[in-house]
């Protein structure tokens, strides 16, 4: 289809492939004679004088107009400067033949970093055809089977919505401490929430609850949750002791002084 535009990396292949080395013709020359497309964009970032010798001799190669884009990353694997580079590139090409133009992206050429970038793209902001090539088998259209937009987003953008909901309700963090409290109805929800927004405070707590129903378990959170963490939970059933000795259960008393 002549109104696609190839993109690719120049990788190390490409470049022996034009100095005669036994590697075969390399992947962007591969893509570029087994159709014509309306450009092919390079995006390079080895030594100019390389890069436009492989220039050269890949013009002998293909009819399809080539553009090569010089670009500056400080590593091959630098996954931000590659995205940024890689979505200025697109986008001034797609203002260059409008938004119609179909786009490919070639995944071969040079690093796994790269190839990567490609496919986020493609499955996100700029739809487009992904292929790869090689000397046994040419050049194919690459299976990417899912939808990083249908498949991922969502639930990206529904953990952000979760955070946005905490933030504007003046929660704290999630706290794992309270993750054996189960409960699914919305009393026992705003229970568990003033429950974590009172851990980290240093004040008493009373919890009051009929037998059974896990009074413990909420102090037990709160102490985990809280600023004394690092120090033992101490639990104490007050129906086991009797009156006249709490004080002294509690805070211990000299001896003799019960006789």
């Amino acid at each position: 289809m002549e109104n696609q535009i190839l993109f690719c990396w120049l990788g190390a292949t490409d470049l022996k492939a034009a100095e005669k080395a036994d590697v075969g013709i390399g992947p962007v020359a591969q893509a570029g004679e087994s159709k014509l497309y309306k450009e092919v964009v390079l995006l390079n970032n080895w030594e100019k004088s390389a890069s436009e010798i492989f220039l050269a001799w890949l013009q002998k190669k293909t009819s399809s107009q080539i553009t090569l884009k010089h670009i500056q990353l400080s590593g091959p694997t630098n996954f931000g400067e590659t995205h940024q580079a890689a979505t200025t590139v697109i986008s001034e090409k797609i203002q260059k033949h409008g938004p119609n133009a179909g786009l490919v992206f070639h995944l071969s050429p040079r690093t796994p970093a790269m190839a990567a970038i490609w496919i986020l793209l493609a499955k996100t902001f700029f739809p487009a055809e992904l292929i790869e090539s090689s000397r046994d088998h040419g050049v194919r259209t690459a299976s990417v089977p899912f939808d990083i937009s249908a498949d991922f987003i969502p639930n990206l953008l529904s953990k952000s919505d979760q955070t946005f909901e905490r933030l504007a309700a003046g929660l704290p963090a999630a706290a794992l401490e309270f993750d054996d409290i189960i409960h699914r109805s919305e009393i026992m929800q705003k229970v568990v929430i003033k429950a974590r927004r009172i851990a980290p405070r240093s004040i008493p707590v009373l919890i009051e609850g009929e037998s059974g129903t896990g009074k413990e378990l909420f102090a037990r959170a709160i102490h985990d949750a809280s600023p004394r963490n690092n120090r033992p939970f101490v639990a104490i059933n007050f129906g086991a002791i009797p009156t006249e000795l709490v004080e002294s259960e509690l805070f211990g008393h000299e001896k003799g002084a019960l006789t």
